[in-house]
């Protein structure tokens, strides 16, 4: 896992902000090791629930980003 910086743009003015997000070469087991332990230890994994506001794109790549990006942030 690395961080990026993505440029945000809030109320016209652009501001910096640091997300997690996997590596492209992640393995898929470890990606689904990696999600289950930051949604058991603390990070608010319910948006990527079927109905939740998160769930698509329904990858693990995508799903893993955002898990590890609300521990990173937690």
């Amino acid at each position: 896992m690395f961080s990026t910086v993505v440029l945000v743009v809030l109320y016209g003015r652009i501001a910096a902000a640091t997300w997690c997000v996997v590596r492209s070469v992640a393995s898929r087991v470890a990606l689904l090791a990696a999600l289950d332990y930051a949604c058991d230890t603390g990070a608010d994994c319910g948006s990527l629930q079927l109905s939740g506001l998160c769930f698509l794109p329904n990858t693990i790549q995508a799903h893993a980003s955002y898990a590890f990006n609300r521990y990173y942030m937690r």
